[in-house]
Order: C-alpha cells, then sequence, then structure tokens
C-alpha cells in the first residue's frame, strides 16, 4: 500500500521536471541570453557616461546593493524584455506543440487540460523567477566592479580666488531597495508574468501556432502602449503594471521599456485589477486548449 501511495507523487513530480526540461529550447537559451546582454549592457552603458560627468542615475547607483539589483531584475521581467521573452517562451513550448500536433499525442496520456495548463504555467514561472535571481545576481556583480573600476568622481572648478575647487554637478541620491521591497517587487512581476503567459497561451490555443502565439503574446500590449498617454491610462494594464511594481519613470527607455506614467503611490487597485485580467486570461486558455481537433472522432 505504501508503494501505491507514492507511485503518484513520483509520477507527478517526473511530469513537472519534465515540463521544465521540455521548456529548454536552443530559442528559449538564445532569448534569454539574450535579454540577460542587453539588460547589462544598458547598466554597464549607463554607468560609464554617468561616472565621466560625475552623476549616475539613481536607478543605476543603487544597483551596487544586491536587494535593488534584484528588484530591477525584477523590472525587466515585468516590462518589455519579460513580455517579449515570454512569447518566445510560450511559442516555442505550448505553440509548437500544437501547431506540430504533439499536444494532442500528450492528452492521450493526460486528458486533464487543467493539469497540464498548470504545470506549463508553473514551469515557465519557475524559470522567470530563476532568471530574475541571476539576472539580479549578474547586476550586482557587474556594477559592484563597475564602481571599483570607474568610480564616480563628481567634476569640479578651480573656485578662483581660493585656490581650492569647487563642484559644479552635486551626485545624485542612490534609490536603495530593502529586501522586502526587492521581494515584494519579484512577488508582483511573477504576477505580471502571469499575465504575459495567459495572453501569450490564449493566442497558442486560438491560433495553434508559433507566429500567432507571439503575435497575440506581445502584441497587444504592444499595439496598447501608445495609450497611456491619454485620459484612458488609468484603465490600461500598463498603468495596472507600472503601478504593481512602483516603476520610477526617470528610468524609462534605460533600464527598461514601458510608460512614464508616474505610478500610483497605492498600488492595490491596479495589482487586484491586474490578477483579475491574469487569471480570466489563464481561465480563457483552458477553455481554449480543452478543444483539441486531433481528438475527436472522424465523421
Amino acid at each position: 500500500m505504501a508503494g501505491t501511495r507514492r507511485r503518484p507523487t513520483r509520477a507527478e513530480g517526473a511530469a513537472w521536471a519534465g515540463e521544465l526540461r521540455a521548456l529548454w529550447t536552443a530559442p528559449v537559451w538564445g532569448a534569454t541570453a539574450m535579454a540577460t546582454v542587453v539588460t547589462l549592457a544598458l547598466v554597464v552603458r549607463l554607468w560609464m557616461a554617468g561616472a565621466s560627468y560625475g552623476v549616475l542615475d539613481p536607478s543605476v547607483s543603487a544597483l551596487t546593493s544586491l536587494p535593488a539589483a534584484l528588484r530591477a531584475a525584477a523590472w525587466q521581467s515585468g516590462t518589455l524584455l519579460g513580455l517579449l521573452l515570454t512569447a518566445v517562451v510560450i511559442a516555442t513550448g505550448l505553440g509548437q506543440s500544437l501547431e506540430g500536433g504533439t499536444w494532442g499525442a500528450l492528452r492521450l496520456f493526460e486528458n486533464r487540460v487543467g493539469v497540464l495548463w498548470a504545470r506549463r504555467i508553473g514551469a515557465v514561472l519557475t524559470l522567470s523567477l530563476a532568471g530574475q535571481v541571476v539576472t539580479g545576481v549578474l547586476l550586482w556583480l557587474t556594477t559592484s566592479a563597475l564602481a571599483r573600476l570607474s568610480p564616480v568622481r563628481p567634476r569640479t572648478i578651480p573656485s578662483g580666488f581660493g585656490g581650492g575647487t569647487i563642484e559644479i554637478v552635486p551626485p545624485l541620491p542612490a534609490e536603495s531597495a530593502t529586501w522586502s521591497q526587492a521581494m515584494g517587487t519579484i512577488a508582483g512581476a511573477l504576477l505580471v508574468q502571469l499575465l504575459f503567459i495567459s495572453l501569450a497561451g490564449l493566442g497558442a490555443a486560438l491560433l495553434r501556432s508559433v507566429i500567432g502565439t507571439l503575435a497575440v503574446g506581445a502584441g497587444p500590449l504592444l499595439v496598447t502602449a501608445p495609450l497611456v498617454m491619454l485620459p484612458v491610462a488609468p484603465f490600461l494594464p500598463h498603468r495596472w503594471i507600472a503601478d504593481l511594481l512602483n516603476l520610477p519613470p526617470e528610468a524609462q527607455y534605460e533600464l527598461y521599456v514601458w510608460n512614464q506614467v508616474p505610478p500610483d503611490p497605492s498600488p492595490l487597485a491596479g495589482g487586484l485589477a491586474l490578477a483579475g485580467l491574469a487569471v480570466l486570461a489563464a481561465v480563457a486558455a483552458w477553455a481554449a486548449l480543452r478543444s483539441e481537433r486531433a481528438l475527436r472522432p472522424v465523421d
């Protein structure tokens, strides 16, 4: 009896591990490496540009702190880079299996679509969390090395009569973060990732193609991005994401690409709206995935 109780647990664990292994394809490796390199390159460029003038962007100078670096990695995961990377992961995983017909073969062994969909969501969220941690540590190590190799020295000019010097550009304060703030931002980024996953999964379920998954996974949020400058901004997911993650407007288009609308100081409403939209999209994707043409009887 004891053996029969352990067998389902081992089988479920093997299924979850299989989902993680199935997602690590060459396109996912390439997209992940590219996103990490782009993030590090942006930080190095901003650091070198600011250090020579004695002024660093607060969002960059704070990255010498590990909690702030982890928070910045979560910001990247919840904005444009995270959106595009998630679309690639779902497209090469779920979208490709639906387009190639392997999803129908998988359902012959496990016909509970909710279980399959939950495993896929869990696997992508696990990879997202691992990517945030790795990116945060790399940001911290990189900026710590830059702080030693290229320290910030405020520019000075001779004072004239006294023979001394005066600073002409005062250093900006660092936007440091506590561990609780970093963990809260990571949790918020995972909720944003759930929305990205659900949208891409819905596109895969409806269109059953890799290109369609990429288009529906990233397209709606990219197309509606200019609307954040209009009065409808409070009703857009872009604003809810900015509110939930407390994105700093001054780092827009430098550390991440999203919107410049100042976040709401109380992000509860935006977070609840974002969670509702993510769950709604996930349920719609589950309902669409239940219709598997390969399993229908031939007329």
